[in-house]
């Protein structure tokens, strides 16, 4: 007997259109895989020239992508080291390109026509430059005939640089950041080679002019990048790997020592070591405009479903937007209205001048506790060689903590101590005074990636962050044309300049302690705001790209 086979009933208009709503309501395979929105995109536009935009319809389409992917763990984490595989090291070698070229140490004692100095002039910008002005055969070169004429040579660098900085954040988000630190590393990398051919008084000053404008945004630039790559609590360990100011610290030091020396019939030692340094920054900067990726939508090492991926793991955390939001006006009056922006700013400071002044007068103060000015260049690299792994360490246990506040205070307080032992001891034990070394050089440079990752954890929206990042290193920059002033008495072993030093990093540490307290006392408030909230309310606050640091549902990290 057989069974007879049952028809399928007839499908009505409604239960057609129930089907199609419920199809259309869950994601389709690409989508979930990440890719449906960038499958859509059409061909990909050409740029018209240097400086125009990036195509904002790639950065939606990732960003759409990344509301829908879905991935394990597994593929986060080797998402992230895929980006610290290929972002970190062209980072890290950019900076290193930089730094070393401003950072070049080479002491020696030389009778100019001003008297006997010893000088070790490091500021962030030109530290070559200072190391060259010890040597007779620079200051003939450049008609340097008086230290007013020097100090004017350092001073006037902070005009383009404190000018621009701000302006020069806005470009990198309009052009990307590699064309933005293609244009920075070119221009030191030219201004190198002039100084090897240049001569007189007033191509001294130009020179001086451009490498301002070229340092401009770069190091607030940098880490208003690395932001769109890494969470909030993976931030501070990536900064300290790739802007620590240690390592070419230690590496500029042993380079001059050895570039100073060397002579021709053609060229001077001073002259080897700017063109020495010029080859490998020029190079670094074509490198950086083929290779690093503008931001992570744009990234080709990456799949279109990694690149969902990486952009998923930001907009879980902070959703950076590269594109739209406040223009460049509107956040700059947004970072100057806000307490948070000037508490920043005057912790980074405060311990600016501690860097200025250790940066300038490191060989002397070496040289001053009995040491030769040729063993005091070796004595200099001990200090960062030690100082870095302090560095490392501190920001890799605030990320690991993800707390800021904290761990600043206990950098301002090894510091602090290290200025206290210089100010009390440095004309008694040699010892002593060098061990303090040790922990001024780590205690200082330590804060340089926790205030500065602190602080693009605290603004938002991004717009915001972008200028309020250029901001704090603008204005106190503007402090490093004075900072060296405090190293006055040479005849009692700068004791006093010491003893301002630790009054500054003191300044920081108590700065951090009440933004700290601020911070925590916001997020208290907030959640409370937010329980106390009917889900009406919540509903009215919308459903925006990216939430404002106003917004009660903005958790500061403290």
């Amino acid at each position: 007997m057989s069974i007879p086979r049952e028809e399928p009933l007839p499908q009505t208009e409604l239960d057609v259109d129930v089907e199609k709503r419920l199809s259309s309501s869950l994601p389709s395979d690409a989508e979930m895989e990440g890719i449906a929105r960038q499958n859509e995109l059409g061909p990909k536009l050409k740029r018209a020239h240097f400086f125009s935009p990036l195509d904002p319809a790639v950065a939606e389409a990732v960003n759409k992508d990344a509301e829908t992917v879905e991935y394990t763990p597994e593929e986060d984490y080797k998402v992230k080291r895929k980006i610290d595989n290929v972002v970190l090291p062209l980072v890290i070698c950019s900076y290193i390109c930089e730094q070393v070229f401003v950072r070049s140490r080479a002491f020696f004692v030389a009778k100019s026509k001003f008297g006997v100095k010893l000088i070790s002039l490091t500021e962030r910008t030109c530290k070559k430059f200072g190391n060259a002005h010890v040597i007779t055969a620079f200051n003939e070169n450049f008609g340097i005939t008086d230290n007013q004429k020097w100090t004017l040579a350092l001073s006037i660098f902070y005009v383009g640089y404190c000018l621009l900085e701000m302006p020069a954040n806005v470009l990198q988000r309009r052009i990307g950041a590699n064309r933005f630190f293609f244009l920075s590393l070119t221009f030191w990398g030219l201004a190198s080679l002039s100084f090897v051919y240049a001569k007189g008084y007033g191509a001294l000053l130009a020179l001086r002019v451009l490498l301002g404008i070229g340092e401009a945004g770069y190091y607030a630039g940098m880490i208003y990048y690395l932001s769109f790559w890494y969470k909030r609590h993976e931030l501070a360990m990536r900064v300290s790997l790739c802007m620590t100011g240690t390592y070419p610290g230690a590496i500029g030091g042993l380079l001059a020592f050895g570039l100073v020396r060397a002579k021709t019939s053609l060229l001077d030692g001073w002259q080897f070591l700017y063109l020495i340094e010029a080859i490998p920054t020029l190079i670094m900067a074509s490198m950086i405009l083929f290779f690093l990726p503008p931001f992570p939508f744009f990234a080709t090492f990456l799949t279109p479903r990694e690149r969902a991926i990486a952009q998923a793991r930001l907009n879980r955390d902070h959703k950076p937007q590269s594109h739209g939001g406040m223009n460049g006006w509107q956040g700059f009056k947004a970072v100057v209205t806000d307490i948070h922006a000037w508490m920043f700013m005057t912790i980074y400071a405060s311990f600016n001048v501690g860097v200025a002044t250790i940066s300038y007068f490191l060989p002397t103060i070496i040289a001053g506790l009995g040491f030769t000015a040729i063993n005091a260049q070796g004595l200099t690299v001990a200090p960062y060689i030690v100082g870095w792994f302090m560095v490392v360490f501190q920001a890799w246990h605030s990320d690991k903590t993800r707390d800021r506040g904290w761990h600043i205070m206990l950098s301002c307080f090894i510091s602090f101590v290290g200025y206290l032992i210089l100010a009390t001891a440095v004309q008694k034990s040699v010892g002593a005074a060098y061990f303090a070394l040790f922990l001024v050089i780590g205690g200082l440079y330590s804060l340089f990636p926790l205030v500065m990752s602190w602080a693009a954890n605290t603004f938002a929206p991004t717009s915001k962050r972008g200028v309020g990042t250029a901001f704090i290193v603008s204005i106190s920059n503007c402090v490093s044309i004075a900072s060296p002033q405090i190293y006055f008495d040479p005849q009692d072993s700068y004791r006093k300049g010491h003893a301002i030093a630790a009054g500054c990093v003191f300044l920081s540490m108590l700065i951090a302690f009440l933004l700290h307290m601020r911070l925590s006392k916001l997020n208290k408030r907030n959640a409370q705001r937010l329980d106390l909230m009917t889900e009406d309310e919540k509903v009215s606050l919308g459903q925006v790209t990216e939430i404002s640091d106003s917004d009660p549902r903005y958790v500061f990290m403290t």
